[in-house]
């Protein structure tokens, strides 16, 4: 095989597009995603599960149109929800509970 026949053979590669997987999977992926953070939203209530149902569905735009101005945008929008979203999930952290044979600190203040 000289170097020719492995050019030509390049060139018939499909380029890959913007996304490794069909319109119709990045759908079904979004809407397995989002119906599993409502689902967690409704159980446990935590801003950052509302945050990412929405910000899921906001990357199916990109399919509309092959400009690089909404690409960025769809990609700053992205990241601005995805940075709040790991803010809330710290922010909004359960206490950690404490062990029943271990006194509160306003029980230890009562008591003392």
């Amino acid at each position: 095989m000289n170097l020719t026949d492995l050019y030509i053979m390049a060139q018939e590669v499909e380029q890959p597009g913007l996304f490794p997987f069909p319109f119709g999977l990045h759908i079904i992926f979004t809407i397995v995603a989002v119906i599993f953070m409502i689902f967690r939203f409704v159980k446990e209530k935590k801003p950052y599960q509302l945050i990412m149902a929405i910000a899921f569905p906001i990357s199916l735009i990109i399919w509309t149109s092959e400009n690089k101005t909404l690409f960025y945008t769809i990609g700053i929008i992205e990241a601005v929800l995805m940075l709040a979203a790991f803010v809330s999930s710290i922010l909004f952290k359960k206490p950690k509970e404490t062990s029943a044979a271990e006194p509160s600190e306003e029980e230890k203040e009562e008591n003392a």
